[in-house]
């Protein structure tokens, strides 16, 4: 039953990106081990993450959607090191068999597989026992050439520019519209914290909660972007847990403070939802993004830092790209208001086993 499974859903669907790809990928699933072969002159590059059931994904969010974001989370961990994909491996531990969620589940995997060229090579398909939980673990092996330096943590200088892609806190939104929709976004916010959140999402226009759930669900890797960076950027994170926790990682590396503009932070959403600035209250409106942006997790943009040298080079490659703030001698992360003042930045990001289930 299980190899049956494995070739309806998963060896068959992806024999043709296999075979596309069939100079990089020697052996791919059927053997003991799978084996790829990067380009000559090129180093591996490897990353893995593991989602949860009622963690990293609701119950009820479409299998597709749950597909597409497992392998999502890890091209994105390539694109933070400027790396092309070339394979995959899956492990799927499910509580059991349902044909349906599996269909669909091999599909939206499949879709964001082909959108980035990155085969099937392997992995496994078990039972999950008594543990009713999805669970699923994608590793992912990329290449870039061996003079690259992977934009490693502890290579950003003092002086570098900060930079993201996207909408840091776009997916957050979404899980927090996931929440009102089930009732329990109490579970996140102390009763004085959520009558601002509630009265920013009563606000938002249907466009933006579609898309904020989107975001959620079906991040968009920036593996392109991460590529396009070579030569420019210094130090590169992808956002998983959140902007203030995520770019800590790079600060403490390098050794390095990083001071972000508060207005740069709210430019990027009012680009996103210009007519938030015509609102009553934008100002309350715009404090509570900012603590949603912070905060993130799940974004999979890009934070990564430069020398302002690269400036125009970098605004070339995406006009979306948006300069943040700057690094500095010193410690922790701060925020810059535009009269100078400074504020630090406490430890607000997602934390494992601290933060609520779904």
């Amino acid at each position: 039953m299980e190899f049956d499974l494995i070739h309806r859903h998963f060896k068959s669907p992806f024999a043709a990106l296999v075979k596309a790809n069939r100079d990089s990928v020697l052996t791919g699933i059927g053997d003991d081990c799978a084996a790829l072969a990067p380009m000559p002159g090129h180093g591996l590059y490897v990353s893995t993450d593991t989602l949860v059931e009622g963690v990293h994904f609701f119950s009820d969010d479409p299998a597709p959607a749950v597909g597409w974001k497992s392998l999502a989370c890890n091209l994105s961990d390539l694109a933070a090191c400027g790396a092309q994909p070339i394979g995959f491996t899956l492990n799927l531990s499910l509580p059991l068999i349902d044909e349906s969620w599996v269909a669909g589940f091999s599909a939206g995997l499949l879709e964001i597989a082909s959108t980035f060229n990155c085969p099937l090579v392997g992995g496994d398909t078990t039972s999950a026992g008594a543990n009713t939980a999805k669970t699923i673990s994608i590793t992912v092996f990329g290449e870039a050439p061996l003079q690259h330096h992977g934009f490693h943590r502890a290579l950003a200088k003092a002086g570098d520019d900060v930079w993201v892609s996207g909408t840091p806190g776009l997916a957050r939104l979404g899980l927090l519209l996931e929440y009102q929709r089930l009732g329990s976004l109490s579970r996140f916010y102390s009763s004085s914290e959520i009558l601002s959140v509630l009265e920013l999402l009563s606000v938002m226009p249907q466009s933006l909660k579609q898309l904020a759930v989107a975001a959620l669900r079906q991040p968009f890797p920036r593996v392109n972007l991460g590529q396009s960076l070579r030569g420019k950027a210094n130090a590169c994170v992808d956002l998983s847990d959140g902007l203030s926790g995520d770019l800590a990682h790079i600060t403490t590396a390098s050794g390095l403070s990083a001071v972000l503009a508060v207005h740069a932070l709210q430019s990027v959403w009012l680009k996103r939802w210009p007519e938030l600035s015509q609102l009553p209250g934008s100002v309350t409106f715009l404090d509570t993004l900012l603590n949603i942006t912070l905060q993130g997790g799940d974004d999979f943009e890009l934070c990564f830092t430069a020398e302002p040298t690269h400036l125009d080079a970098i605004q070339s490659i995406n006009t979306a790209l948006c300069r943040i703030g700057q690094l500095e001698a010193g410690e922790g992360l701060w925020l810059s208001q535009p009269n100078h003042s400074r504020q630090r930045v406490l430890g607000v990001s997602y934390k494992h086993f601290a933060e609520p289930t779904l």
